[in-house]
């Protein structure tokens, strides 16, 4: 494989729903045991063999990070990927959100092992592994003829790929916590097709290829920690004590 670069995602948006009563301005900078999310994702791919490491973000935020080349964060989740894109050429974006601190180099080799013969890749995680792991996790699940799913918090794309699917790929990330708003946008058939249960991995992989005009596989990963993101104040509490009971 071309070298691979990890981008993490780490710009500002605005959450109110970890913390009842507060606003978090930047989820990357949550403390969890003392240390920003941002830095257990650090962490991750510090220490696998990887072409390099890009952080987008406020660049007065991440100044003291070494060793990282420092993307200064745009208008939208889309202009932070072509930023990165323009940042790092010549080979794979492995796009990671900051909020997946339980992510290991383990989860990610084990997806990138698997990722052939296709421009674009995304995880999915089984409702049993992630359910074997975190018991008590609340997760958006998919019922696909395949089985029922969780998706990752990483993807992998050809870095030359990138303005081809910038286009379109805005809709999806606006969409890809909710499988019907998901479904909606590619058509009414898909999205009956997934009310009654009858859509296949593949038939989404073929939908996707039709929008974002790249070949684009579903890879399955058994690593729940790829799709255990900080999203609500229930996360942060399993999420802080897996930490804390890991250490």
């Amino acid at each position: 494989m071309d070298p691979v670069y990890a981008i993490i995602l780490a710009g500002d948006s605005e959450d109110r729903k970890i913390k009842q009563g507060s606003v978090i301005e930047n989820k990357a900078f949550l403390q969890i045991h003392g240390r920003p999310m941002l830095e257990y994702v650090l962490d991750c791919y510090r220490s696998m063999d990887l072409a390099g490491i890009g952080v987008v973000g406020p660049p007065d935020k991440l100044a003291d990070l070494k060793g990282i080349t420092v993307i200064p964060q745009q208008g939208d989740m889309v202009a932070n990927v072509v930023a990165a894109a323009n940042a790092f050429q010549g080979g794979w974006l492995l796009l990671s959100s900051s909020d997946i601190p339980l992510i290991t180099p383990q989860s990610v080799q084990d997806f990138l092992t698997r990722c052939r013969g296709a421009d674009l890749f995304y995880p999915l995680v089984s409702k049993e592994d992630c359910l074997r792991v975190f018991p008590d996790i609340q997760r958006t699940w998919v019922n696909l003829t395949d089985g029922t799913f969780t998706g990752g918090n990483i993807l992998l794309i050809r870095t030359d790929k990138v303005p081809i699917a910038a286009g379109p790929a805005g809709d999806f990330f606006a969409a890809r916590k909710s499988p019907i708003q998901l479904a909606g946008l590619v058509g009414i058939t898909t999205l009956a097709k997934l009310i009654l249960n009858k859509l296949s991995i593949r038939a989404v992989e073929r939908k996707m290829e039709k929008i974002l005009g790249l070949d684009c596989k579903a890879i399955l990963s058994s690593y729940p920690e790829l799709g255990t993101d900080v999203d609500k104040e229930t996360d942060y509490t399993i999420i802080s004590n897996k930490i804390s009971t890991a250490k």
